[in-house]
C-alpha cells in the first residue's frame, strides 16, 4: 500500500479481537510517532505503551475523571466502561515543558501512528481523554515525570470489526 491508498484506509476502529499486537509492530509505530515533525523540532516527548493490567487500572481511573456524563459513551456491548474501546495497547502522547505548541505536535504525531498501525494491518483509533480529563492519579499510573503532560493516546489491536467508511468532505479553495 502507498502512502495516498493508506492515508484513504485509515479509519477510527472501535471493535477488536483480543489477540495481542507483537512488539516489532508497535516498535515500528512508535518509531514512526518520533520520525513527526514539531514545532521548532521541540523533542520534548514521551510516548508511553500500556498494556495488561496497567491498561485495567488507567481505564478504571479514566472512569472516575470523565464523570457520570460521560459513562455511556465509553459503554461497550456489555455495558462496561471501556475508553480505550477494547484494544489492547495504548500508546499515550505526553510532552513536557520544553515542547513547543504540543497540541499541534501531538497532531503530527498521532497521524503517524494511525498510518503506521494501518499499513501493519492493524486497527486504531484517537483517545482524546486524557487532553480533557486530568487527574494525579492517571499521572502516577502513566509515571511521567513532572511537568509533563498526557494530551492524546492511540488505542491500537487486531481489528474485529471495521465500521463502513464515512464519506469525508470539506471545502477546498484555491487561490491565485
Amino acid at each position: 500500500m502507498n502512502t495516498i491508498e493508506c492515508i484513504h484506509e485509515r479509519m477510527s476502529i472501535r471493535s477488536f479481537t483480543p489477540q495481542n499486537v507483537e512488539d516489532e509492530k508497535l516498535e515500528i509505530i512508535t518509531d514512526a510517532a518520533l520520525q513527526a515533525p514539531t514545532a521548532m523540532n521541540s523533542r520534548d516527548m514521551v510516548l508511553t505503551v500500556v498494556r495488561g493490567e496497567r491498561l485495567k487500572k488507567i481505564n478504571k481511573a479514566m472512569e472516575e475523571a470523565v464523570g457520570d456524563e460521560m459513562r455511556s459513551h465509553f459503554a461497550n456491548d456489555k455495558g462496561e466502561f471501556d475508553f480505550y474501546r477494547g484494544g489492547n495497547v495504548l500508546i499515550v502522547v505526553s510532552f513536557g515543558p520544553a515542547s513547543v505548541l504540543p497540541e499541534q505536535n501531538t497532531g503530527c504525531v498521532m497521524e503517524n501512528m494511525y498510518l503506521a498501525a494501518t499499513e501493519l494491518g492493524l486497527g486504531a483509533c484517537w483517545i482524546n481523554q486524557f487532553y480533557s480529563f486530568r487527574s494525579d492519579k492517571i499521572q502516577a499510573l502513566l509515571e511521567l515525570e513532572k511537568g509533563y503532560r498526557p494530551f492524546a493516546a492511540i488505542c491500537v489491536g487486531y481489528i474485529d470489526r471495521k465500521p463502513p467508511k464515512k464519506a469525508r468532505d470539506g471545502k477546498i479553495v484555491y487561490l491565485d
